[in-house]
């Protein structure tokens, strides 16, 4: 009788890490150019979001006028349009004004706010004492000189917090970069420059891997900066005094 036949069976990975993989994808895919382009994105909308959000908020917290609350569940409902379903007239209408394959339709509607952002604001605007507004009044302050000496230096926390949201929003937003962008490859984020590569780099999984943590490592670093007053925002913003 035959001795039976030993099978040997070769592994079909081995563990042999290497950084070869960040040079390759840092080279192929032109992360530099990728990269400023996200960050010059994501920080001129971040400030226009602030700086929009912070106004509509402070009106909303500390303004009485007529129809206020049916002005704020108006804004409010918003939040549930889908993207899908504005994005079709909204690119007529940045067609019309020649805006398309610039970043014009994705900096321009960050100054006029958004409902997400507001509310958080808001929320935390409201638990700041009114004391200090009829303080700062009889002394001779006026709304605005309230709003940047009291109401902010005193909302942080809240404003870091949003900050970090809608920088995160802005970096990994790809649809709506993809749409008024294309044809002009030399303006696309890293979301959508990255996005080019991914048939190439499904062959090449290290590759892959590292690309997408190239992409997340600026991210990674400011929430662990920022992580503190993060926190202290999304608690308190969440929770109505």
């Amino acid at each position: 009788m035959a001795p039976a036949t030993a099978w040997v069976w070769a592994p079909v990975y081995q563990f042999a890490p290497t950084g070869q993989n960040f040079t390759d994808a840092w080279e192929q895919v032109n992360f530099p150019r990728l990269f400023m382009n996200s960050v010059l994105l994501a920080g001129i909308s971040t400030i226009g979001t602030l700086l929009s959000c912070t106004l509509v908020a402070y009106g909303f917290a500390r303004f009485r006028m007529p129809g206020k609350n049916i002005l704020f569940i108006i804004l409010i409902s918003t939040i549930v349009l889908p993207p899908q379903a504005t994005i079709i007239p909204l690119y007529i209408l940045f067609s019309k004004l020649h805006w398309t394959g610039t970043w014009l339709p994705l900096l321009v509607p960050a100054f006029f706010a958004n409902a997400y952002d507001v509310f958080l604001l808001r929320q935390y605007f409201m638990s700041i004492p009114k004391e200090l507004d009829e303080a700062a009044t009889m002394d001779g302050a006026n709304p605005l000189r309230i709003l940047v000496s009291i109401i902010v230096p005193q909302a942080i926390p809240a404003l870091t917090a949003v900050l970090i949201f809608h920088f995160f929003f802005v970096w990994n937003q790809y649809f709506e970069p993809l749409v008024y962008l294309l044809g002009n490859e030399k303006l696309y984020p890293v979301s959508v420059g990255i996005g080019q590569f991914v048939t190439t780099f499904s062959t090449y999984p290290g590759r892959s891997a590292a690309t997408a943590v190239l992409a997340m490592a600026l991210l990674a670093i400011i929430f662990f900066l920022a992580q503190r007053q993060f926190m202290q925002g999304i608690v308190i913003t969440g929770v109505e005094k």
